[in-house]
């Protein structure tokens, strides 16, 4: 039987910009077509893919587009019962510009997303905590923190000294996006907080190292494991990923060779790939090397999401 996992965090909806034009001052083309993304939602999709158990757990508008990513997740086999839907609101939205280099940018309008309000109330809050009770595991990103109020951040961290006690099993991605946090003070203190919760945590080094400062991969590993946490996967980009589990040295896995063609959630489905393994009774060896495996192909398509065709 299949462990049930619970993913929290942030979807948005994705418009693109066909930035062809600037150079001589014309007005950019917006591109047809409408598509949604989120560091999260896209490693709950392809590990429901991969045939895991998952359900998304964030808030969204009573809106039409709402409805229709709600059946898009749903198409996917993502169970969506704990998606909250808000009167009156609309999903956060982003659009991203790529000029004739290739060169991508982002603009966000996510200020008024449900997705900040989804634990602003204690009678919110309660009644979440209590379906999320029943799952095997959490995943949830350092985006899924960052959205947060504090009051939330600290509603959540409460539940999950309950939920590990439960012999529940918390897993998250440091993914720090300075610009979503005030300061690099907060920043590092709910990171340590959260990491202080986390049974698995699978961070990326340059992450790392610009929240924390870290000199080198041996001083992340050996505060991840202060912290207590018991299996890290340090991934290194193109150079593989370290993989250490407690009492056991650290072990380089490495990344599958590709010239890739876009990046967008290269760590997503690496997570997804290595989730979908860890959660099915696979070795950290051999549950790395699938996400490699599955991150290699994702990158040789443009998108965060490719098609199910196109999946290892």
């Amino acid at each position: 039987m299949h462990k049930r996992i619970a993913v929290i965090g942030e979807c948005m909806l994705e418009m693109n910009v066909d930035d062809d034009c600037r150079n001589d001052h014309s007005e950019p083309r917006l591109q047809a077509g409408l598509s949604f993304g989120g560091d999260t939602l896209n490693t709950a999709l392809y590990m429901s893919r991969l045939g895991a158990s998952v359900d998304y757990v964030t808030a969204l508008g009573d809106d039409h587009l709402s409805d229709w990513m709600i059946r898009q997740w749903q198409a996917e086999g993502i169970g969506c019962d704990l998606v909250k839907r808000e009167a009156n609101a609309t999903p956060g939205l982003y659009l991203i510009e790529t000029d004739n280099t290739g060169e991508r940018t982002f603009h966000y309008w996510r200020d008024r997303a449900p997705a900040k309000r989804l634990l602003d109330s204690a009678q919110a809050a309660t009644q979440l905590f209590a379906h999320l009770k029943r799952f095997d595991a959490i995943y949830l990103s350092g985006i899924s923190l960052a959205i947060l109020s504090p009051y939330g951040r600290e509603c959540l961290f409460d539940f999950l000294v309950d939920f590990r006690q439960g012999g529940g099993q918390v897993i998250f991605d440091g993914n720090y996006r300075p610009r979503l946090w005030g300061s690099e003070t907060l920043t590092r203190k709910a990171y340590e907080q959260m990491l202080r919760l986390t049974d698995i945590a699978l961070p990326t080094f340059e992450d790392e190292q610009m929240l924390f400062h870290d000199t080198d991969t041996d001083a992340a590993l050996a505060r991840l494991q202060a912290w207590g946490v018991d299996e890290i996967v340090l991934k290194l980009g193109g150079d593989g990923c370290l993989v250490v589990q407690r009492n056991r040295d650290p072990r380089l896995v490495p990344a599958t060779t590709v010239v890739p063609v876009d990046t967008t959630a290269a760590g997503d489905s690496f997570n997804a790939g290595y989730l979908a393994s860890r959660l099915a009774g696979d070795s950290a060896e051999k549950a790395a090397a699938n996400g490699h495996r599955l991150a290699s192909t994702v990158i040789q398509h443009r998108g965060a999401i490719i098609a199910r065709s196109a999946m290892p």
